[in-house]
């Protein structure tokens, strides 16, 4: 059972949908993690909170899913 994900990986995958840095500038998801982990540290706790929201919603869905699941 996968774990659920984290606000930061919420952001990645936003960040990547909304084309945020062209597959023409960098291709590389190691070098997209780094540069939208950049963004991410850049956020105040204000922008940051629809992102901890969405973690918060699917960890309480995971373990609504999966009582008793450890990791």
């Amino acid at each position: 059972v996968p774990r659920p994900r984290n606000a930061f990986i919420l952001f990645r995958c936003d960040f990547v949908r909304q084309e945020k840095l062209p597959a023409t500038v960098e291709k590389d998801h190691r070098n997209i993690s780094r540069i939208a982990g950049k963004v991410w540290k850049a956020l105040s706790e204000e922008q940051k909170a629809p992102w901890v929201e969405m973690a918060k919603r699917e960890k309480e869905n995971h373990y609504a899913m999966n009582p008793g699941y450890k990791y």
